[in-house]
């Protein structure tokens, strides 16, 4: 069949996608690294830190690693999945690992609270062939899902802490216990259908109008995803697989320190070292992550410094490892652009509209 013309100028970059924003967004990071560090480390002890980071166990930071590029390929998977379904586009493995890529490094230079991630997806869906409408659906469907995700396996964390696991402190597991089920009934209830079918539709052409659209368009693939899980198992347990492995390398990354601290525990920190995520920081949340995943596992009886050294040494597999390759997406979006233009799986039946149940 003849391939349809992407709906995005030849030439055309995202926005926002300019060396001078990458060169700025770089120094940013490193600058929030640099005082993050002096400033967790004057309070722990700067000797301190660096003894504990020289000591570090070399297996168990292998082992956190692994992990680390296990979750990573979790979320390529979520990605894919959620782009290909329904008679979406069918991506080339290469192709989704560059847009998880060109994704992470707009999330972490080009714009705060994942809004530059969403955008250089989009630009990318649009450049490959796909209608504006449903790539921002899956657009919002990817963000969607996955912290659905998130808040139910921290909502089944905080039980089972709260009733076997580690002394963890109330104040660490009763936002969970209370917060996401109260989120989860709004959800549904906004998700219900017949309700967030209407809302798909937009009223008015004026950018709240189109954006609550987008939004319940996304929620109503993210309601397919967890009401059909057997059709729809690619993505779902691609989600389930970035957020526990991810989990399991901040473990791994504890051990290899010597902090002798429980699976859960370390989830609940994890949990709530990632509510940052939920406001809008510039750099993915970067500092604050670290900072509230730290303070929040010192609640667990662990030294700051041991605590702190840990955090370091997962973050620099989860965060500026992958950072790296990012970048060089970010600076060869124009080619991402070409390659998924040139390749749209024409093979397959053309792209339609996600069902619903």
């Amino acid at each position: 069949m003849t391939a349809r013309a992407p709906e995005t100028p030849e030439g055309e970059a995202p926005a926002g996608v300019t060396p001078s924003r990458i060169i700025w967004g770089v120094v940013l990071v490193v600058v929030l690294f640099v005082g993050l560090f002096v400033l967790i480390s004057k309070a722990a002890g700067f000797s301190n830190v660096v003894d504990v980071l020289q000591h570090a166990d070399v297996s168990w930071m292998a082992a956190c690693l692994a992990l680390q590029v296990v979750s990573w390929a979790g979320y390529v998977v979520v990605m894919w999945g959620v782009v290909e379904m329904d008679g979406g586009l069918r991506l080339r493995p290469w192709h989704a690992i560059r847009l998880w890529l060109l994704s992470l490094g707009g999330t972490r230079i080009v714009s705060p609270a994942g809004a530059g991630g969403m955008a250089t997806t989009y630009w990318a869906l649009c450049r490959a062939g796909m209608r504006r409408r449903n790539a921002l659906r899956r657009v919002f469907a990817i963000g969607i899902l996955v912290f659905a995700i998130f808040g139910l396996l921290a909502f089944g964390a905080s039980v089972a802490a709260a009733a076997i696991g580690p002394d963890a402190p109330l104040g660490m597991t009763l936002p969970s216990i209370i917060g996401v089920p109260i989120i989860g009934v709004w959800g549904v209830w906004f998700g219900l259908p017949g309700r967030a079918e209407r809302v798909s539709t937009p009223r008015s052409t004026g950018w709240l109008a189109r954006g609550l659209a987008a939004a319940a368009s996304g929620v109503i693939v993210t309601r397919e995803v967890l009401l059909r899980p057997r059709m729809h198992t690619v993505p779902l347990l691609g989600t389930v697989g970035y957020w526990v492995f991810d989990v399991l390398s901040l473990w791994a990354a504890m051990r290899a320190v010597g902090a002798e601290v429980p699976l859960l525990g370390v989830a609940m920190g994890y949990a709530v070292g990632y509510v940052a995520l939920l406001f809008p920081l510039p750099t993915g949340g970067y500092g604050a992550i670290d900072a509230a995943t730290t303070f929040a596992l010192t609640a667990l009886d662990l030294p700051l410094a041991q605590t702190f050294a840990g955090v370091v040494v997962w973050r620099a597999f989860s965060f500026w490892l992958p950072t790296i390759p990012a970048l060089v997406a970010l600076a060869r979006v124009r080619d991402l652009g070409r390659a998924m233009a040139t390749y749209r799986g024409d093979d397959e039946a053309p792209e339609r509209p996600v069902t619903t149940p």
